[in-house]
């Protein structure tokens, strides 16, 4: 196997996984139209994209909708992500609560998630960028190079997919929020059905919220790490080697500190220790029972 092909199957999961964050995106961005243009219909017409009779669309609807894409322009570039600061504020406040205190315990430690990538043959981009420079080896240098670039690349998709998954979630709420809107006709509908089906129809809408709002929400509970991670076998073989022989130092170290509190800190000879024996005496006899036995 060459070394093209080696570096092509490195880079296919990446690809793929660009590929798959980008049809997300381009299925947010239509859906964030159509729903910009169904809230817009409930509040300028009192329709939605269903109900709406297109036919008797005037000048002065006409000029409305206008407005409301000028408005979903504005939403979209500057008032959505001034509200995604704010939210990110307030998530950042609830933090230091003990809630939020509780919650960050929950996440793996770093030192143990690195451990685990170690195993599977994985290390840090600027490991392998100090080894490969060290040893002015061309052919890591090379896969540092794209390795960088590949994680720019992901990060700036995640980033754009977060920013629009938080819009659109917006945009969901606006149209769940708006009276005739085509979720609010469809909540009613479930309402008057009777039983649990409102019930099911707001769980099955905060659902789609969450959906949509899903790579905002991993975004802002996973931010990206300074550093990425990628495939060298060898070095990472010797940083799990470096780690265990830490782990053993460690152990050593506490079981001699264990031992100094049981054991005299100063090593004793024998001659010494014999000699510092005291002798035995000889038993103490009463004298009324020496006289008893005599």
């Amino acid at each position: 196997m060459d070394v093209g092909s080696v570096v092509n199957e490195a880079a296919e999961p990446g690809a793929k996984l660009l590929d798959k964050v980008t049809e997300f995106r381009f299925a947010l961005a239509l859906l964030s139209v159509a729903i910009a243009l169904d809230v817009a219909l409930a509040w300028t017409a009192d329709r939605n994209i269903l109900s709406m009779d297109w036919g008797t669309l005037n000048a002065g609807s006409a000029s409305r909708l206008a407005l409301a894409a000028v408005a979903y322009v504005f939403w979209m570039a500057a008032l959505s992500p001034l509200t995604r600061y704010g939210v990110e504020f307030v998530f950042s406040l609830l933090g230091e609560t003990p809630l939020g205190r509780m919650l960050g315990r929950a996440v793996e430690p770093e030192r143990e998630k690195a451990e685990r990538r170690y195993y599977w043959g994985l290390v840090r981009v600027s490991e392998a960028k100090k080894r490969a420079l060290r040893d002015r080896d061309s052919f890591w240098m090379e896969r540092v190079d794209k390795a960088e670039a590949r994680r720019e690349q992901e990060q700036t998709e995640m980033a754009v997919l977060a920013r629009l998954s938080f819009a659109v979630a917006g945009l969901l709420l606006m149209d769940w929020c708006s009276n005739d809107s085509l979720a609010a006709e469809l909540s009613a509908w479930l309402n008057g059905i009777g039983g649990q089906m409102g019930a099911i129809a707001e769980l099955g809408i905060v659902a789609c919220v969450l959906t949509v709002a899903f790579p905002w929400l991993h975004l802002l509970r996973n931010p990206p790490a300074y550093d990425g991670w990628m495939d060298h076998p060898e070095l990472a073989k010797e940083r799990l080697a470096a780690i265990e022989a830490q782990r053993r130092d460690i152990y050593s170290h506490c079981s001699r500190s264990t031992m100094n509190g049981l054991r005299p800190l100063r090593p004793v000879d024998e001659n010494t220790q014999a000699s510092a024996r005291p002798e035995p005496r000889p038993p103490v006899v009463c004298k009324e029972a020496a006289s008893d036995a005599a």
